[in-house]
């Protein structure tokens, strides 16, 4: 009796362990657009939870342009950096480490609109043997089929040796991006640089009024370039910083920047825009949850904001 005891002792043990295992290891079966999720309205809601939302530390976002992959960045967790996530004969896979993230230094990237190169910002050495280095660079990365390019750096005058970060490429090419470096106007600018035959010759400041003295950082430029949004710590906000978005005119100036309002700002700290590729809905990152977290909303959200 005893020993018939000590045996159901064991077994039952053994399929709690078992189950445990089962539950920890698991992953539910996601079908369908954007990982399966109903569509937000007009009121911004969390962005998958449970699943890209967690109580980690989440940013950057980017869909290739047929909705089959999806990028983003996930910190604070034991699996840091760009994660990806592919649709599979319709169903998602498991968040994975990207092939071309270095972990814990990256967080901002971005997927060109044409969904062939990545652009990520990257505290990674920049050559094997050396030390981390202090703030961000931006490097790219190919897509060639199933498999990545390893990431190159993107050379002077991209290159600042200052923190250069959230790099948002337009469709023809022209990359904008947010900097300390030298020069600026206040705290941190936003920048832009052509594509010229293959290669980023310049650097320009994108000047007022989007630039001021304060905290200009993390732009998205639309494909066409007909609006940029972009975080800001300026006074007049809900809160910490807020996310703005400004029009481009036909004499290529930039409308005053108007705050997106309660609805995407808050009393916390707004930042990370992104729109998806087909134009549909609009992404952000806010800490009002008390760590970083997704959100996602139509982009009819935008529509209030153009020059009438």
């Amino acid at each position: 009796m005893r020993r018939y005891l000590l045996y159901n002792i064991f077994v039952c043990s053994f399929m709690f362990v078992l189950c445990d295992n089962v539950r920890k290891n698991d992953f539910p079966v996601l079908k369908g657009p954007y990982l399966g999720q109903k569509p937000p309205g007009m009121t911004p809601e969390v962005f998958k939870p449970g699943i890209i939302s967690t109580a980690a530390s989440e940013g950057s976002s980017s869909f290739s342009p047929d909705g089959k992959l999806y990028l983003f960045t996930r910190g604070r967790s034991d699996l840091p950096g760009i994660l990806m996530m592919e649709q599979i004969e319709g169903v998602w896979t498991k968040p994975r480490l990207a092939p071309f993230s270095a972990g814990r230094h990256d967080w901002d990237f971005m997927l060109a609109p044409d969904g062939k190169t990545v652009f990520v910002a990257s505290a990674r050495p920049l050559r094997n043997g050396e030390s981390p280095t202090r703030d961000h660079q931006i490097w790219t990365s190919e897509r060639k089929g199933e498999d990545w390019s390893e990431p190159e750096l993107l050379p002077s005058p991209l290159y600042s040796g200052q923190h250069d970060s959230y790099p948002s490429p337009a469709g023809n090419g022209t990359l904008y991006f947010f900097s300390n470096r030298d020069g600026g106007m206040g705290e941190g600018d936003i920048y832009t640089s052509p594509m010229q035959n293959g290669q980023y010759k310049i650097v320009e400041n994108l000047g007022a009024p989007v630039n001021g003295k304060y905290h200009e950082v993390d732009p998205y430029i639309a494909p066409d370039e007909s609006y940029l949004i972009f975080c800001s710590d300026r006074p007049g906000g809900y809160g910490k910083a807020d996310i703005y978005i400004t029009f481009r005119e036909k004499d290529g100036s930039w409308t005053s920047p108007r705050n997106m309002g309660s609805k995407v700002n808050t009393s916390y700290q707004e930042y990370i825009p992104y729109v998806t590729p087909d134009g549909k809905y609009f992404f952000f990152t806010t800490n009002k949850s008390g760590n970083r977290d997704i959100y996602w909303v139509d982009v009819k959200i935008i529509d209030q904001f153009k020059p009438k």
